[in-house]
């Protein structure tokens, strides 16, 4: 009885961490379904948050565990999933932890007359890890 008590709270911690995540805000014109369904599908990506604004589309991801020494890999063969799709955007994707922070707190505080300087800024840290 221990034994099967023991595996139930194993599982039920196992399927905690194994939640994805996807968060997309868009102020475009731009249908993101297709976005969100290629960043959805891909069963590297653990959590993902994109922005589209104007003619710029930027994502920053987040790896599964096992995936990690993959991350520049997972993100060059989403960009060029990305720019199949959108090819009238500036597509830019990255799995550094740096890149998806700055995204996330550009879409948290809403202010779409600072999206464009702090997306340059955002591009300009993805540029400096390559």
């Amino acid at each position: 009885m221990k034994k099967l008590g023991m595996l139930f709270i194993l599982l039920f911690l196992l399927t905690g961490c194994s939640e994805k995540g996807t968060r997309i805000e868009n102020t475009t014109t731009f249908n993101d379904d297709q976005l969100e369904k290629t960043l959805d599908h891909n069963e590297h990506v653990k959590l993902a948050i994109a922005l589209l604004h104007e003619k710029d589309l930027i994502a920053g991801i987040r790896v599964n565990t096992f995936s990690r020494f993959q991350k520049k890999k997972i993100a060059n063969e989403l960009k060029e999933k990305l720019e199949k799709e959108y090819p009238e955007l500036n597509i830019t994707v990255s799995a550094d932890s740096k890149v998806l922070l700055e995204t996330q707190k550009l879409i948290n505080k809403g202010k779409e007359g600072e999206y464009h300087k702090k997306i340059e800024k955002i591009k300009s840290i993805e540029k400096e890890q390559t």
